[in-house]
């Protein structure tokens, strides 16, 4: 990585600053895809409904955060153990609908009130950025709920409920 560094630094004239931000990038990339590659094996019997719970994720944790580990393999076993619980066990909790829109509203109040729950490596929001995380967190989580109002009960459905409320409950 320091032969790159010195490469980019170089080649483009940047500071060093700005290519440590480039290395933290790729760094960053590399370490979320081999950690979603290595979950869609281990999940390749349930893949849709992995793939569907992970772009969920990854729009509500882009908005709102959440709870972070600082190592690789700390990090790739809480996931793994997170989407486990999400694709294998909590499909098969079904509430009662009014039961589910309550806890979805719980959850618009607490990723309203909490988020956006930033690593301890970002800097604070600015107040207009905080406001529009929270106002994208809160409307993917009543168009969610307006949806699951909508079409009928599907595994789906049950499962994105539930990550809303496991992700509103590790952010709180």
């Amino acid at each position: 990585m320091n032969n790159f560094k010195a490469n980019i630094k170089q080649k483009y004239n940047i500071s060093n600053y700005q290519a440590e931000q480039i290395i933290f990038v790729i760094k960053s990339l590399g370490s979320e895809l081999s950690k979603m590659l290595i979950m869609g094996i281990l999940f390749r019997n349930e893949i849709l409904l992995f793939l569907f719970q992970l772009i969920f994720m990854c729009f509500l944790r882009s908005f709102s955060g959440g709870f972070h580990f600082y190592s690789y393999w700390s990090c790739l076993l809480a996931s793994v153990l997170y989407m486990s619980s999400l694709v294998f066990i909590f499909p098969n909790i079904t509430l009662p609908l009014y039961m589910q829109i309550f806890l979805l509203s719980i959850s618009f109040c607490i990723c309203y009130l909490i988020g956006p729950v930033l690593s301890k490596y970002r800097i604070n929001f600015p107040k207009k950025q905080l406001y529009f995380c929270r106002n994208v967190t809160c409307s993917i989580i009543f168009l969610f709920s307006l949806i699951l109002y909508i079409i009928p009960q599907n595994r789906y459905m049950v499962a994105g409920s539930w990550m809303i409320i496991l992700h509103s409950l590790q952010i709180g």
